[in-house]
């Protein structure tokens, strides 16, 4: 594949070296058109006429020769000055000088391109008389045939070359606008995540004010960012940290900004203003609840039968949220509480630490474990969608050993089933509004 690639390469750049060959419209023997002085002689007596062509020839050919060598890098001149070309012509016979100002003179009335261009002290200089010629040139360079081929294809090489940087920089401006995308979706996607745990932890204080009245009702802004953000990742998290407060400003209002002297210092505090009862019942949802079926399962998403007792659950808990020692005692309880019609899980592990939120469930057998799948996987809890899969028996009780020896049920600890109490009142709801 590489010769053929090198191959198709190598013959592109031969044909576009020979369309730049052909493109310099220069022949091969320097570029002199068969006879131009032809069609312009008439003006001239005739027997001056042979002398003069063969002069202007000899004249053009030294040019173009010389010109050729200059184009091909073997010479630095590129012209003849009016007394060089005299004594070069004065060397070739007499008669040639002597005819010499009648050719320039014919060549500046003339006006055509017939080969030489008379030039004075200025490139740009317009002639009207011999006298003011100070140099004559080739304007057809006559080159050897590598010469050409090696310019051709120096010059074909440049302009691919330069359509290769192009490509290339057009790739990597275009790789750069999908990174920056890339990076400002996340960034957007990690602000909201962020507005959603302030929010959660203002909600949280304000509850635990209302039971604790020594505890004051608003929360250092710097505080929160400290119990939310890592400190080895403050500074890579400042900018989501920064719009998640510009955004709680501009658009957040049960959240109120104040100044407030702590310890001697102001500091910028965040103060949760409660909604009305009758609000917060209908639209804002609790926290550490069954929120209801996300999706129902079936042959798709669901295995028809168990082959082991053992689940894993993921999403059950943000361990960054969670406040106290014993949160974890309640993530148990809402398990238990959502599979209180089974009879068969004998133990629960909470994996505090576990940033996906896992939770490790053993059950009797795996008919009692298929039935805490279908209760469990699709639901949401704590406005997280909850995932179950099975996990093999031996690389349970290698994590847990104490397993082992687990055959007893657990049941929920009370009879008030809190962790489905959401679900009670939208069903309560439903149907009051059915009744009425």
């Amino acid at each position: 594949m590489f010769l053929l690639t090198a191959a198709c390469l190598f013959f592109l750049i031969l044909g576009l070296t020979y369309l730049g060959m052909r493109g310099t419209g220069v022949s091969e023997d320097g570029g002199l058109i068969k006879n131009p002085f032809d069609e312009t002689f008439g003006k001239i007596q005739e027997s001056e006429k042979n002398l003069m062509m063969s002069t202007l020839y000899k004249l053009h050919d030294r040019l173009a020769q010389l010109a050729g060598d200059h184009e091909c890098g073997s010479s630095s001149q590129r012209t003849l000055s009016v007394q060089e070309a005299v004594a070069y012509l004065k060397d070739l016979g007499p008669e040639y000088e002597d005819i010499f100002n009648t050719s320039l003179q014919w060549i500046l009335e003339n006006g055509k391109d017939v080969g030489i261009r008379c030039v004075g002290y200025s490139p740009e200089e317009e002639l009207k008389n011999i006298t003011d010629v100070q140099f004559l040139q080739s304007t057809r360079p006559q080159m050897s045939f590598w010469c050409r081929f090696r310019r051709a294809f120096i010059t074909v090489t440049h302009r691919l070359l330069l359509l290769c940087l192009g490509v290339v920089m057009v790739c990597v401006v275009l790789r750069y606008m999908k990174y920056r995308w890339t990076k400002e979706e996340e960034e957007s996607r990690q602000m909201y995540d962020m507005v959603v745990k302030i929010i959660d932890v203002l909600r949280s204080h304000n509850e635990a004010c209302q039971e604790n009245k020594d505890l004051q009702p608003y929360m250092p802004i710097p505080h929160v960012r400290d119990s939310l953000i890592q400190p080895h990742d403050r500074k890579k998290m400042k900018k989501v940290w920064d719009r998640a407060v510009d955004f709680l400003a501009a658009n957040e209002s049960r959240v109120r900004t104040e100044t407030r002297r702590i310890g001697g210092a102001d500091f910028l505090v965040w103060r949760w203003i409660q909604p009305s009862a009758s609000c917060d019942k209908i639209l804002v949802i609790p926290s550490k609840v069954w929120q209801g079926q996300a999706f129902h399962l079936d042959r798709r998403n669901s295995p028809p039968n168990s082959l082991t007792p053992c689940l894993k659950i993921r999403n059950m808990f943000d361990p960054v949220m969670e406040i106290g020692d014993q949160w974890h005692l309640a993530i148990q309880e809402a398990i238990l509480e959502k599979c209180s019609d089974n009879d068969g899980i004998v133990h629960i592990a909470v994996d505090k630490n576990s940033r996906e939120g896992c939770v490790y469930v053993k059950c009797l057998s795996p008919e009692y474990a298929g039935k805490a799948f279908k209760a469990l996987h699709g639901s949401w809890f704590d406005g997280k969608l909850v995932t179950v899969k099975y996990l093999r028996l031996d690389r349970y009780h290698h994590r847990f050993p104490q397993a082992l020896t687990c055959n007893t049920p657990l049941k929920p600890s009370n009879k008030h089933m809190n962790s489905m109490s959401h679900l009670r009142l939208r069903t309560g709801l439903a149907n009051s509004q059915g009744g009425s």
